[in-house]
């Protein structure tokens, strides 16, 4: 089962830092930069399929990958100030696929920085699917915030994908 490796740890240290090191690679790592707004999600998914087949990820991982990038870019989008939606590939790892999404929150993160938490709601729920189906989807999920930027990290390993 996905999802075992679920950690809160990870940081990314300040965030100048994690974009100047996301960028260091044009050959094994790509962005994206989006406003954050409802047409951004679309972008944000067509943007990681496009580059993880660019890449040569499996169709299943690409389908995957779209589903998680659309849940959590839609979470900045709506919990966030709407100023920016950044989307990182990196693929510099032999051993895994990497997406991050970074955005702005205005709102306390709480929940959302508990990746071990994260679960599929029940029937009745009126929302709160979507955390959940990113943590069954992905092996390692971590989070980080810095003042009011949010950062979520997805790994899977290449050789599950």
């Amino acid at each position: 089962m996905r999802g075992a490796g679920i950690q809160h740890s990870y940081s990314f240290g300040a965030m100048s830092d994690f974009s100047a090191d996301m960028n260091a690679s044009a050959l094994d790592r790509e962005q994206q930069v989006l406003d954050a707004v409802p047409t951004s999600a679309r972008a944000a998914r067509r943007f990681i399929s496009e580059a993880l087949r660019r890449h040569g990820a499996p169709t299943s991982l690409v389908s995957d990958y779209a589903l998680v990038i659309s849940e959590l870019a839609t979470n900045i989008i709506e919990h966030g100030d709407g100023t920016s939606l950044i989307i990182y590939l990196d693929v510099a790892d032999p051993d895994w696929w990497e997406v991050s999404v970074v955005g702005t929150s205005i709102a306390t993160p709480g929940h959302w920085m508990q990746p071990e938490t994260w679960a599929v709601a029940g029937a009745d729920d009126a929302s709160g699917r979507g955390l959940g189906i990113v943590r069954h989807l992905m092996d390692d999920v971590a989070t980080d915030a810095a003042g009011d930027r949010v950062s979520i990290r997805c790994r899977r390993r290449r050789d599950d994908s």
